[in-house]
C-alpha cells in the first residue's frame, strides 16, 4: 500500500467513526423534539451537546490542515481510531437510548457524571497527543501559559467528575462551548 493510499484509508475510518459520533448527536437530540414529554432537554444537555458537536468539527477541520504531516504506522493508526472513538463514546455517554431508572436526562447526566468527565478528560489529554503528533513537541511545550491552560481544563474536568453541584456544571460547560468556539474562529 503506497502513503497516499494508507492517508486516505486512515482518513475513512476516522471519517466514519467522527460521522458515527454526528449521527448520534443529531439522533440523540431529535429525541428531545421528537418525545417532548418523555425527553425533557436541560442546558446542561445543551451544552455538552453543542460543545461536542463544535469540538469534532473543529477537530476534523485541523485534522484537514494537519493530516499530511504524519508519517502513518499502526500505532499511529491505532491512536487515531482511539482519538476519534473517545468522540463517540462521549455522544452515547452524553445521549443514551433511553434513561429509565433516571427521573430525567439531568439526573441520568449527574449519576453518571463521573463516566462522562473522565470520558471528556482522556479525550482531552488525547487530543493533546494528537497535536504532538502533528505539530511536534517543541511547538506545544515551549510556552508556560499552555501547560497552565491545560492542567487549568483538566482541574475543571475533575471538579466536574467530584463536585455535583449544578451551576458548576453548567459553567463548566457553557466554558467548554466556549472555548471551542473561540479555537473554531481563531482557526
Amino acid at each position: 500500500m503506497d502513503l497516499a493510499d494508507l492517508q486516505l484509508y486512515v482518513r475513512l475510518i476516522s471519517g466514519t467513526i467522527l460521522g458515527l459520533t454526528v449521527g448520534k448527536l443529531l439522533s440523540g437530540s431529535a429525541k428531545f423534539i421528537q418525545h417532548p414529554n418523555k425527553n425533557r432537554i436541560n442546558w446542561l444537555h445543551g451544552l455538552w451537546i453543542a460543545f461536542l458537536f463544535a469540538a469534532v468539527v473543529i477537530f476534523w477541520w485541523q485534522e484537514a490542515l494537519s493530516f499530511s504531516r504524519v508519517t502513518w504506522t499502526f500505532p499511529l493508526y491505532a491512536f487515531q481510531i482511539a482519538y476519534c472513538g473517545s468522540f463517540l463514546f462521549i455522544a452515547s455517554v452524553l445521549l443514551p437510548d433511553d434513561v429509565d431508572g433516571y427521573e430525567s436526562h439531568y439526573a441520568y447526566l449527574i449519576a453518571r457524571r463521573h463516566w462522562l468527565y473522565g470520558a471528556l478528560i482522556l479525550s482531552y489529554l488525547l487530543g493533546i497527543g494528537n497535536e504532538i503528533i502533528k505539530w511536534g513537541w517543541e511547538d506545544l511545550f515551549v510556552s508556560p501559559e499552555y501547560i497552565i491552560i491545560n492542567l487549568v481544563v483538566i482541574g475543571l474536568l475533575v471538579s466536574g467528575m467530584v463536585f455535583n453541584g449544578r451551576r458548576l456544571h453548567l459553567s463548566i460547560a457553557a466554558l467548554f462551548l466556549l472555548m471551542a468556539l473561540a479555537t473554531g474562529l481563531l482557526e
